[in-house]
């Protein structure tokens, strides 16, 4: 069985769902499983601090999926599952990715949520680093790189999985659809600036 901290954070997925970002309260998160309010206060003091370890919980999810797509030894197929990866924690994660990027909502000087967010981020970076020493695209700059990639990933999955995209591509799915656009992105990157 889970620990009540973890199931205080499952609990969030479903309020969120239910009733968005702004109608998560420590009385509902705690209803959810069966608890009193006090319960997720006892663990996370308050509704910041609450969604602060729900965040971080969710970035250290991306940065698993980032630290996995990088053992593959091809470069071009790592920084393309690192992307399916994204996509896939977004699919299977709707609630905490509409409010991972919300800093607003959390604590935002808590060194766990930097920790998290920088592990994902500095992943990605090590591998863009390591296929640039590989030959691959050479005269750009590894973090132009890094946030041109991410942005695009991160963009197309939100406006997907938000509904604006999803329409247009109807009948084709997230994932396939994003590799393609991606790799057609890191093949510009490779392209000799003029």
């Amino acid at each position: 069985m889970t620990d009540t901290p973890e199931r205080l954070l499952d609990a969030v997925d479903d309020v969120i769902a239910e009733h968005g970002a702004s109608g998560v309260t420590l009385r509902r998160v705690g209803t959810q499983i069966g608890l009193s309010h006090t319960a997720a206060a006892h663990y996370y003091k308050d509704k910041p601090g609450l969604i602060t370890a729900y965040v971080t919980r969710a970035w250290n999810q991306v940065a698993d999926g980032i630290e996995a797509a990088s053992t593959i030894a091809d470069d071009r197929q790592a920084i393309l599952a690192c992307g399916t990866s994204y996509a896939e924690f977004a699919i299977a994660n709707p609630s905490p990715f509409a409010i991972m990027s919300r800093l607003e909502l959390t604590n935002v000087d808590t060194p766990e949520l930097w920790a998290a967010r920088e592990r994902g981020f500095l992943g990605l970076a090590a591998l863009v680093a390591r296929a640039q020493s590989n030959g691959w695209a050479t005269d750009r700059d590894t973090l132009d790189i890094v946030a041109g990639g991410w942005s695009l990933v991160h963009g197309f999955v939100e406006l997907w999985v938000g509904g604006p995209l999803w329409a247009p591509y109807d009948g084709n799915e997230l994932v396939p659809t994003l590799r393609r656009i991606l790799n057609d992105v890191l093949d510009g990157f490779d392209t000799p600036k003029a």
